[in-house]
């Protein structure tokens, strides 16, 4: 494929693959149409900070870039948040703030160190006398990369009657860097922190704004999946949630954290990279690098996305335990959780390694595996060759979906319903909506990581826009959003109009598919689970 027809095609999908990937917006600024509604007419809330100006149309209300911490730049890089300053003038809340540093495509939004502010979305007539539940919504992007500008979460608000809430939190060596010389100042989980801040913010602020403080819900997708359930075991988040929705972020996995001696020796070596040494001074050091040098240095550690990239560390007061130690043993909170995954979530992954040139071939992807499973890499080769010699690219989407998804999920849902009510799901809508051109060198996408989002929030962002849909996609949309909604009131998803979603039990997930509901008896069996579980996974 070397026509400038076929070159522009692969540009402008690996384009769009990296905002699947990333969370990034394909534009700045993309919160919502309410800021710029014909309709909008000022609104004042005073917040314990100091006041904040937004918007009020008869189809929602809109508050941007409210901050939530002090900019963690000089002495609160690498520290835990600090209270934002007060202010006494109206705060201008009609324009979207800047984002966290990271390495996402031109054009995303104005980065900053300080980035530490939130979104809120309600209803047309949220009143302090009629308390809203509360939604406060982590975004994805491998933990390096991703914003609360891409998402706008406006339509499920006003249609749902709820408060929705984005927050930023930090990202790559800013939001997970480990090293001896930072220890007692947040041990490699600074992002899980502002997360916490973020949920103190609003605890303290959000009646005002209409929401109920004490009926907030915790939800995200892909890493914002991951940091809900990390949270559901971090002491110092108890309380300040009472319910969890986790979309394709099941934290059990080997893969999920780090321990902290090993995020430290990679941290050392990072900045050894950087010229900061391994001693105490590397401290303030690191707190001086230029950010865009941080960007650009090696990880020097595994994480979420393999080698090279980032997590959060366990063994600090952040995460004293392993998420999947705190979860064998009952250290965790007792709550309502929805946990569910995608039916192909590999299938986009597969889709950016073609469009890189990687798994054509049979050494290409054993390298890829073995990068991932290192020693057990000739197990998994062996329980997936029958698939690979059909289609190796569908088998590694297969042992991505498996593998990071499907089966820790089943294992999360095991251990939580020790103590939780919980809910399961799979999204399979195999032809899920999508701006992502077919090429000629990638397979269908189905029901990819990612793909749900849209649906919840029945609303554009980097990956679809609601005029797609058809009518029954419409009608999941529609069915998705009752249920979170549902779960976010009263701890169950189920409402009049839609199909009984079970409890979770050894049955399998409630199918969240256009043509289908029912129980998946044989999720364990498709996704291979009796062996990853044997894997620890």
């Amino acid at each position: 494929m070397t026509d400038p027809c076929s070159r522009r095609l692969l540009f402008a999908a690996a384009i769009a693959a990296c905002a699947i990937l990333t969370g990034c917006a394909l534009a700045p600024g993309r919160v919502g149409y309410l800021v710029k509604s014909p309709a909008a007419r000022p609104v004042i809330v005073r917040t314990e900070s100091g006041p904040v100006r937004g918007v009020t149309t008869p189809r929602g209300q809109a508050f941007l870039d409210i901050p939530f911490a002090a900019p963690p730049v000089g002495p609160l890089r690498f520290a835990p948040p600090a209270p934002a300053a007060v202010w006494r003038t109206v705060r201008d809340a009609t324009r979207a703030g800047p984002i966290c540093p990271q390495n996402s495509l031109p054009g995303t939004g104005r980065k900053s160190e300080d980035c530490l502010n939130l979104n809120i979305y309600t209803p047309h007539d949220a009143s302090p006398d009629r308390p809203r539940p509360v939604m406060v919504w982590l975004y994805g992007g491998g933990f390096d990369s991703g914003d609360n500008l891409t998402y706008d979460p406006s339509r499920l608000a006003e249609q749902k009657g709820v408060v929705v809430v984005s927050p930023n939190y930090r990202l790559g060596a800013l939001g997970f860097m480990a090293h001896p010389a930072l220890r007692g100042a947040g041990e490699g989980a600074y992002a899980l922190m502002d997360q916490q801040a973020a949920l103190r913010w609003v605890v303290v602020n959000i009646a005002r704004f209409g929401g109920d403080p004490g009926n907030v819900t915790l939800f995200g997708e892909s890493a914002g999946g991951w940091s809900t359930c990390y949270q559901l075991t971090a002491p110092n988040a108890q309380g300040l949630f009472q319910r969890a929705i986790i979309e394709s972020g099941a934290c059990t996995s080997p893969l999920s954290t780090i321990g902290l001696a090993d995020a430290e020796a990679g941290g050392a070596r990072m900045a050894a990279a950087l010229g900061c040494g391994a001693g105490p001074e590397a401290a303030d050091c690191l707190r001086h690098v230029p950010v865009s040098q941080l960007l650009k240095t090696k990880a020097s550690r595994r994480g979420l996305l393999g080698l090279d990239s980032w997590s959060p560390a366990w063994g600090g007061d952040v995460l004293p335990v392993s998420p999947r130690v705190a979860f064998d043993t009952g250290r965790f909170a007792a709550m309502p959780v929805v946990d569910g995954t995608n039916h192909d979530e590999g299938r986009i992954f597969l889709y950016t390694n073609r469009l890189k040139g990687k798994l054509f071939t049979q050494s290409s992807y054993e390298k890829i595996l073995g990068d991932t499973f290192q020693d057990v890499t000739p197990k998994v080769l062996a329980e997936y060759a029958d698939e690979a010699k059909r289609a190796r690219g569908i088998a590694y989407a297969d042992v991505v979906t498996d593998s990071t998804f499907a089966c820790p999920a089943l294992t999360l849902n095991s251990l939580l319903r020790r103590r939780s009510t919980v809910y399961a799901y799979q999204f399979d809508d195999p032809h899920a909506t999508t701006t992502l051109p077919p090429t000629p060198i990638t397979p269908r996408l189905g029901s990819f990581h990612s793909a749900e989002i849209a649906y919840v929030f029945q609303t554009p962002w980097a990956a679809a826009n609601p005029a797609s849909f058809n009518q029954s996609q419409r009608n999941l949309s529609e069915r998705i959003q009752t249920y979170w909604s549902a779960f976010a009131k009263v701890g169950d998803p189920n409402a009049t109009g839609a199909p009984t979603w079970p409890k979770d039990t050894s049955a399998g997930p409630f199918s969240l598919s256009p043509t289908d509901t029912g129980s998946k008896a044989s999720f364990a069996a498709d996704h291979h689970c009796a062996f990853w579980n044997a894997l620890g996974y």
